[in-house]
């Protein structure tokens, strides 16, 4: 069967929406450019390809430090004495505060306790902690000694 001709046809001929093709297409490139300017400007900011001697130190520098050296002597008294020192490895001053803990040959823990060493920039502080019970003569036990935490102080000039 044959359309008559003054019939109108099934309806209107759609016109490709390019504007809608082309905003997807922009969107697209623009996601893509965030991404890759995310990706590369880590290194581009970071201040890791040069050397920063002598200047000020950078906002990212974490404060750390090590244990250097430790001892222990179990006292008559039943008392730990730890002795040792820390490490600093950056140019700030730190105050970072040292844990100790003394334990039986069990494993069960016989007291803690803390002290607070100062450090010059880059320097090495001690530290002496006592731990009150923190041993018991004739007993083969364990200690520990580990940086409990560090705060420091930026250099403004």
């Amino acid at each position: 069967m044959t359309v008559p001709p003054d019939s109108p046809p099934a309806g209107p001929a759609k016109k490709p929406d390019n504007v809608h093709h082309l905003a997807t297409i922009a969107i697209i490139v623009l996601i893509l450019f965030i991404a890759l300017l995310v990706i590369f400007s880590g290194p581009l900011f970071s201040g890791s390809g040069g050397s920063n001697a002598g200047s000020a130190p950078a906002a990212t520098e974490m404060p750390t430090a090590e244990i250097a050296t430790r001892s222990v002597t179990c006292q008559a008294t039943g008392v730990l004495h730890i002795t040792g020192t820390v490490e600093s490895n950056v140019q700030n001053p730190l105050s970072v505060e040292v844990y100790g803990a003394g334990y039986d040959s069990s494993g069960t823990e016989l007291g803690t306790g803390y002290d607070t060493v100062y450090i010059a920039p880059y320097g090495t502080g001690m530290y002496t902690i006592n731990v009150l019970d923190g041993c018991q003569l004739g007993d083969v036990g364990t200690y520990e000694v580990r940086i409990a935490d560090i705060t420091w102080k930026q250099h403004t000039g």
